[in-house]
């Protein structure tokens, strides 16, 4: 765990200012992680975390940019997180 934690932001805590929730946020990263040389994958700010399976951290002033990037996607099933998103839906399942 960092020593120094005033300028961190938990993912909880980011969830709370971006206004979205912990599964988004995750999403959003894997699709960071699986593309990385997408435009909007580029908007998303380095998270830290200091040994493998623990908490993410996030500094203060990268909220903006995760507002920006939050924005900036195109919205939709078959948007540009598709490929992330669709792996969750079963097929042939209705929505309700």
């Amino acid at each position: 765990m960092p020593k120094n934690t005033d300028n961190l932001l938990t993912g909880a805590e980011v969830c709370v200012l971006v206004n979205c929730s912990i599964y988004t946020l995750n999403l959003w990263y894997k699709f960071k992680k699986e593309n990385p040389n997408n435009k909007y994958a580029k908007m998303l700010p380095a998270y830290k975390q200091y040994k493998k399976l623990q908490k993410r951290y996030w500094r203060r002033e990268d909220i903006p940019k995760i507002i920006e990037f939050k924005n900036a996607i195109p919205k939709g099933v078959n948007g540009v997180m598709g490929s992330v998103t669709q792996r969750y839906v079963k097929k042939g399942e209705k929505k309700k």
